[in-house]
């Protein structure tokens, strides 16, 4: 691909090739993708890759690594387990020489009983001579073997001779498990509770990511991009319209408009499906925020704030309020226009929970909503508007994948599990904010790009909750020590280092939107091309 991660060298001379990778058929059945995922290519070692473990389901037990050189090239290979419950082997030579064309070796990957996850790790050593200098090729895979035993002893046809000691070791756990059953479970309560906070621990430390190696591939990458100054937008408009002038401005009467069914509903806001009769009789559907009457002063307020703040802009992918009904002793009314559209967040979770096929979503589709987000980001930004909540929940889509960017309004209350205080009394989307905007409340297009790195994030994980073992509290010192979000199960190595760049300490080191438009919509063709 052209554009390849952040890599080290080989110490090979520069005529020669050596390349290392999982062939279509492997990745297909571990990722879901139709692609190769290279260790190494053309001498280049893919650290990212290497950097993190490949899952490697329960009902794959064999992995296929397929490698080439066109030289002289020597290599040692050795395999082991950080559990003694799962049993590598390599079924090639563990020393010789690199094949001249492409070939693979196996090694299986054997499930003992009562055996759950174990880290496996693989180190290729190749060199042209051992007296000179070598290089490590450190792989590492996460075995699942939940159940796995049981396939293990039914199949007997592929070694008769394990059977015994598989029986043995059933036999010998139900004895041990009739003893000693309430103290295992106690210690297996504590090991979940330790397993889950330190797997939260372990998620991707980039600090690798906020160095020049990083940004000087993503910037080589995107150098036919337009850059303006990020400094000029952090304030606001000069010339924006008070509330009032806006709400005189889209003023509509209450009568002509009629509410339909719920689409989301809070402790005080709904979002309603409805319809408008305009002056001339014409109806059209839309839809409306609104409060219901236990909402305070000071919630309407905030409604009427945050649903205009959008009002005047003008872009295919923005949803811009059209009327605003204000009356006295009755709740306010926000109109939007509805185009059979649904709530991001919401849709992404139905993909996750449901049967539908038409509702699995494919790479290219979920890169065609991104570069829709970043064009109406970019107009965002030229326009001198900061958003400040860049969120799944704050976009709208409907059955022909065209997204909209709307306003905050109602959303604290819509999904409250989004939004934490931390004492101040004011409820914040803590989980999707930059840190200096965390620590400083500073906010810029830079903390813009840091949220749309979370968004990206949830396209690719059909809306996982972000960072869902770690406090609140803790966040900010978190990112500061350079724990971020892991990398999706499906998701391309390029796509993760955009979210990486996105997520760097310092705010002048992210990409801009602009940036960003150029390299995904070259990822977006590069994929077409294997398609």
């Amino acid at each position: 691909m052209k554009y390849f991660l952040p890599f080290l060298l080989l110490t090979f001379v520069q005529c020669s090739q050596f390349d290392l990778f999982l062939d279509y058929n492997d990745v297909e059945s571990l990722m879901g993708l139709s692609a190769r995922l290279y260790y190494v290519r053309h001498n280049q070692l893919n650290l990212n890759a290497m950097q993190y473990p490949l899952e490697v389901p329960s009902f794959i037990n064999t992995l296929n690594l397929t490698w080439s050189t066109n030289y002289k090239l020597l290599y040692k290979l050795t395999i082991q387990s950080d559990k003694d419950t799962v049993l590598p082997k390599l079924n090639s030579l563990s020393e010789g020489d690199v094949p001249n064309s492409k070939s693979t070796f196996t090694f299986t990957l054997s499930c003992l009983p009562n055996s759950d996850i174990a880290i496996i790790k693989v180190l290729v050593q190749v060199s042209e001579n051992w007296q000179s200098d070598s290089t490590n090729i450190h792989l590492r895979f996460k075995k699942f073997c939940v159940d796995n035993y049981l396939n293990e002893i039914s199949n007997t046809t592929e070694d008769n001779r394990s059977l015994p000691l598989y029986y043995e070791q059933v036999f010998f756990y139900y004895m041990i498990a009739g003893g000693s059953i309430l103290i295992g479970l106690a210690i297996i309560c504590c090991l979940i509770s330790t397993y889950h906070r330190d797997n939260a621990r372990n998620l991707m430390i980039v600090k690798g990511f906020q160095n020049n190696e990083v940004n000087t591939f993503l910037k080589s990458a995107l150098n036919s991009s337009n850059k303006f100054n990020q400094k000029s937008l952090s304030g606001s408009k000069s010339n924006i319209k008070d509330l009032h002038e806006c709400i005189v401005e889209l003023s509509i009467q209450r009568q002509r408009v009629r509410l339909l069914n719920i689409e989301l509903e809070g402790t005080f806001g709904r979002v309603y499906k409805g319809s408008y009769t305009d002056i001339n009789g014409e109806e059209e559907e839309v839809f409306v925020k609104t409060v219901t009457d236990q909402a305070s002063a000071v919630q309407i307020s905030v409604l009427l704030h945050e649903g205009l703040s959008m009002y005047g802009l003008n872009h295919k992918n923005i949803l811009t309020i059209q009327g605003v009904s204000v009356e006295q002793h009755v709740e306010p009314f926000l109109l939007y226009p509805y185009n059979n559209n649904k709530n991001l967040k919401k849709f992404l979770q139905t993909c996750k929970t449901t049967e539908n096929l038409s509702c699995t979503l494919t790479t290219r589709e979920i890169i065609d909503m991104t570069l829709q987000i970043i064009s109406g980001m970019q107009y965002l930004h030229k326009n001198r508007h900061l958003h400040k909540d860049v969120a799944a929940r704050n976009c709208l889509i409907n059955q022909e994948f065209k997204v909209l960017i709307t306003d905050n309004a109602l959303s604290r209350d819509l999904f409250p599990s989004d939004y934490h205080c931390l004492g101040d009394n004011k409820n914040r989307p803590i989980k999707w904010m930059a840190i200096e905007s965390l620590e400083h409340k500073k906010f810029s297009t830079a903390s813009d790009i840091w949220s749309f790195g979370i968004l990206l994030w949830e396209l690719l994980t059909l809306c996982q909750q972000p960072y869902a073992d770690i406090d609140p509290f803790e966040m900010s010192a978190y990112l500061q020590d350079g724990f971020r979000l892991n990398q999706p199960v499906n998701c391309p190595d390029e796509l993760f280092t955009v979210m990486a760049c996105c997520w760097a300490l310092a705010p002048n080191e992210r990409p801009t939107f602009s940036q960003l438009f150029v390299f995904m919509n070259e990822f977006n063709n590069q994929l077409v091309k294997f398609v």
